[in-house]
Parts: structure tokens; C-alpha cells; sequence
């Protein structure tokens, strides 16, 4: 028994049509929307996150030249601690709490007049959490830029109102690469009330060039290849073992098809973070966006296998194993569903040998890539012990029993058996 870990968002049928669409009406309209879901007044789409995140960063030292010091989560996405470094900020780590998000405590002891801004990125992190983090930037008047790559369309219920994720932010990023929960190839947006910034942003983005067509193309093969994926017998013919030999043999080319932040390298900015969104993302994010029935339907897949994982492996607590903490499913809706664990590279080769295939890089110790001297302790940690087991609506709670009970086997009365 197997499934493919990964799920494209996209439909086929929404591919093929973003090509034939005109952009107009879907500016328009994804505007409208990622306003209402921030509650923000101001949307620019960008080519990729982390190209909006650049653009808010240049803005901020602009504004505040003397501010030098940005306050960052250390369990992160290494390209962006290299933005902040490329542009000469000195970058302050904080602690984190069980959430892998930043701790409240550690943040007010670090946040001062030199601080240019926070960077709150949502991983398993609570609505508390993130509400906590968004009043302490307030009292010290410091802006919080909120990074919502993997948490786009999650909520918080309170009085009948959904409040979002990415809703917290001075500045809010999302991301709609390959892998988000909306999928269009490349894509990011920055939702703001800043209206000066938002002028700024867009004058920039008019001296952009076009995104590279080479590198779009090559999404869009990798794409098709990823949907193929999806049909299981194909899956387990070829590409399980495929996937489960890289692993062990840690090959890089073959790991990056389905971890692209093993691409990173240290350098300068890359020419495609001065480009614009392209034509057919637009398209691709307008199609998903108008689709409002399908996008809630993945929404309550993944959360009902999100509270079924918690309801299994809460029934009888495994020694070697415990679950990021989880109040609200609709709020913390994970992509893939996080367990930390002993013994992790033994963990991950016996679920191959049994069929099943994790995510086993979320994020990375940016502190150590960068040869921070401060340590982290908690973050080294949560780095080497964070594993994601598959969560879409193509997995079945049968499987799910299928992963728990694997889980169950490998650790035996405290002891680690494969």
C-alpha cells in the first residue's frame, strides 16, 4: 500500500485553459479576493514570494535607514535569511516555542529601536501565536512582514467571521508556486494598507522584465510529470523506489524535484527575482481562486485527515514520538501533518521499506548555513526531528491506519526497532 506524497492543487483542465485566457479580469479579481482574505486594501502580485519579500525589505530601508537589525525565525527557507543578508541586515534569531514559531518572551527581550522589522513564518503555529507576535510588533511600532506560504486559506472562526492567515502582517506574503495550496507554476502576492509602499512596489515592478521563459516551460514539464505521478500504480512502478534510493544514497538532483529548497546556494540576487508575474499564472491563480467549492472541499479533506492522525496517535502515546501542539484544525491545517520523532533517518528508511514516503525537509537551520555563532538549541532540535507524514484527499483514513500502525512497530517499549 502507497500514495504519492505530494499533491498539485491544479487541475489539468485549468492548465490548459490559463493558456488561452486574457489577464485583465483575472488581475481584477485576484486582487479583490487576497484583500478580502488579508484585510488589506492593497494586493501586488509578484513572480515569487520572495521576490515580494525583497521589494517590502527595500522599501523598509529605504523609509528607515538607520534601522539595520531584522528579527527572523531560524527554522526557515534559506533564500530568504539570504535576502536579508544581501542586503546587509544584521539578522537577530529567536527562540522558538512548541509550535517551531517565534516565542513571545525571547521576542520581547530581542525587539528594539534597531529593529527593522519582524518576520513571523507560519509553520504549525497557532492563531494565539501568531495574534501575540502581531501585538508586541504594535506596541514597539515595528513592522511585521508575515511570510504565508504554507498556510494560505487557513482560518480562525470567532463570532461567525473567518479570520485568515496572512491577515496578521504589515506586509502579508503569500506564495502560489508548484506546491502551494494554490498552484500556478510561480507566483507570490504582498497584501498591505501601506500605501506608499504599495506605490513604490509597483513602480518597481514596471522596470521588470519578463519572467524567463525557459524556467517557466521547465515548471510546467515538471508539473505534468508530478500530475502523472498521482496515478498510484505508476507511482509505485517507478518512481517510490526512484525516490526511496535517493534518499538513502542522498542524491541531491533527484531530492530537489520534490524539495525545492535543496536548490539553494548561496549568491547574489538571481536575475528572475526582477521579473514580473507571468500572464499564465495569473490565469492559473484566477481559475483556482473562482473556484471556491473545490479549494473548500481540499480545505476539509486535508483537515479531517489532520484530526484523524491526532485522534490515532493520541490514543496510545508512543515513546520517541509527539505531535506539534493543535487547537484549531481550520486554523492549523497542515499540507502535511508534522510528528517529531527519535531516531529520524532510521524512521524514514523502514516507512520506505514499508511503502510509504515522507516529508522529511520542511524547513532548514538557516543559523547553520550561515554559520550563525549564537546556538539555538531548541531549533537544532526541531531540525533534525521534524518529520511530515501524507496529507491530501487522495489519502485515505485506511492508509492513514496503515502509516500509524508502521509507526506504532517501529518504536517498541522506548526502543527503536526496523
Amino acid at each position: 500500500m502507497s500514495n504519492f506524497r505530494i499533491y498539485i492543487y491544479l487541475k489539468i483542465k485549468y492548465f490548459f485553459l490559463s493558456f488561452f485566457l486574457g489577464n485583465n479580469l483575472a488581475i481584477s479579481k485576484i486582487t479583490t479576493i487576497l484583500n478580502k482574505i488579508t484585510n488589506k486594501k492593497r494586493t501586488i502580485l509578484t513572480s515569487q514570494l520572495r521576490a515580494g519579500f525583497l521589494l517590502v525589505l527595500k522599501y523598509l530601508i529605504k523609509k528607515y535607514p538607520k534601522k539595520k537589525e531584522i528579527i527572523v525565525n531560524s527554522y526557515n527557507l534559506a533564500e530568504m535569511v539570504s535576502i536579508c543578508r544581501n542586503l546587509k541586515l544584521k539578522i537577530v534569531y529567536t527562540q522558538l516555542n512548541d509550535n517551531l514559531f517565534i516565542c513571545e518572551k525571547d521576542l520581547k527581550k530581542k525587539i528594539n529601536k534597531k529593529t527593522l522589522a519582524v518576520v513571523a513564518t507560519n509553520i504549525f503555529n497557532t492563531f494565539n501565536n501568531s495574534k501575540k507576535i502581531k501585538n508586541i510588533c504594535n506596541k514597539k511600532k515595528v513592522p511585521l512582514i508575515e511570510d504565508n506560504a504554507i498556510y494560505f486559506g487557513n482560518y480562525k472562526k470567532l463570532s461567525n467571521k473567518k479570520i485568515f492567515a496572512g491577515s496578521f502582517g504589515d506586509y502579508s506574503l503569500n506564495s502560489f508556486n508548484i506546491m502551494k495550496n494554490i498552484s500556478a507554476m510561480y507566483g507570490g502576492s504582498i497584501s498591505t494598507n501601506d500605501k506608499k509602499f504599495a506605490s513604490y512596489a509597483n513602480n518597481e515592478i514596471t522596470t521588470y522584465k519578463n519572467f524567463p521563459l525557459f524556467l517557466y516551460l521547465k515548471q510546467c514539464l515538471i508539473f505534468l510529470i508530478l500530475k502523472i505521478l498521482t496515478i498510484n500504480f505508476i507511482y509505485r512502478l517507478f518512481f517510490l523506489n526512484l525516490i526511496k534510493k535517493a534518499n538513502v544514497k542522498k542524491n541531491f538532483f533527484i531530492l530537489s524535484l520534490v524539495y525545492p529548497s535543496l536548490k539553494f546556494r548561496k549568491q547574489y540576487f538571481p536575475n528572475y527575482y526582477f521579473t514580473g508575474m507571468n500572464r499564465i499564472s495569473k490565469n492559473m491563480i484566477f481559475l483556482q481562486l473562482n473556484d471556491k467549492k473545490n479549494f473548500d472541499k481540499n480545505h476539509i479533506a486535508k483537515k479531517n485527515n489532520n484530526m484523524f492522525y491526532s485522534k490515532l496517535l493520541n490514543e496510545k502515546k508512543v515513546k520517541g514520538l509527539k505531535l506539534v501542539k493543535c487547537v484549531d484544525s481550520n486554523y492549523q491545517n497542515f499540507n502535511d501533518f508534522p510528528i517529531i520523532v527519535d531516531k529520524k533517518s532510521e524512521l524514514v528508511n523502514y516507512l520506505f521499506s514499508k511503502g510509504i514516503e515522507t516529508k522529511t525537509v520542511q524547513y532548514v537551520d538557516c543559523q547553520k548555513i550561515f554559520k550563525s555563532n549564537k546556538k539555538n538549541e531548541k531549533l537544532n532540535e526541531y531540525e533534525n526531528k521534524v518529520l511530515c507524514l501524507p496529507n491530501h484527499k487522495q489519502i485515505s483514513k485506511k492508509y492513514i491506519e496503515y502509516i500509524v500502525g508502521h509507526l506504532r512497530k517501529f518504536y517498541i517499549n522506548g526502543n527503536v526497532q526496523s
